[in-house]
């Protein structure tokens, strides 16, 4: 057990430093816009990676590198699926239909990775 909450406590606290390192360069950024591509998800998914492959080895962060490969994917297709859809659907039917474009790639990549 106290290796769990050893690995939960560096994970919480790589995610935390990466989140500040990446607020600190995102506040550089010229124009500010493009700030939230540096958030907190990229900075978390880093650590835990990190984290991760020193624990636990790199073949399992070679299968959380592939949900996370698919998920980008599959969340591309989303924006654009949304952002034409709500439009002529409305907010909940175009996310709603937006959410199977999502899932489709997401799911496609993620199989393909897999093999």
């Amino acid at each position: 057990m106290s290796g769990a909450l050893l690995l939960l406590g560096l994970r919480v606290v790589a995610g935390g430093a990466l989140v500040v390192a990446f607020a600190m360069l995102a506040d550089r950024l010229k124009p500010k816009m493009f700030a939230g591509l540096f958030g907190a998800a990229p900075s978390v998914a880093t650590a835990g990676l990190i984290v991760n492959g020193l624990a636990m080895g790199a073949a399992r962060d070679s299968k959380y590198a592939t949900g996370m490969i698919a998920g980008t994917v599959g969340l591309l297709f989303f924006s654009i699926a949304a952002a034409l859809l709500v439009k002529h659907l409305g907010a909940v039917a175009g996310s709603g239909v937006a959410w199977l474009a999502w899932a489709v790639p997401a799911f496609a990549v993620y199989w393909l990775g897999m093999r």
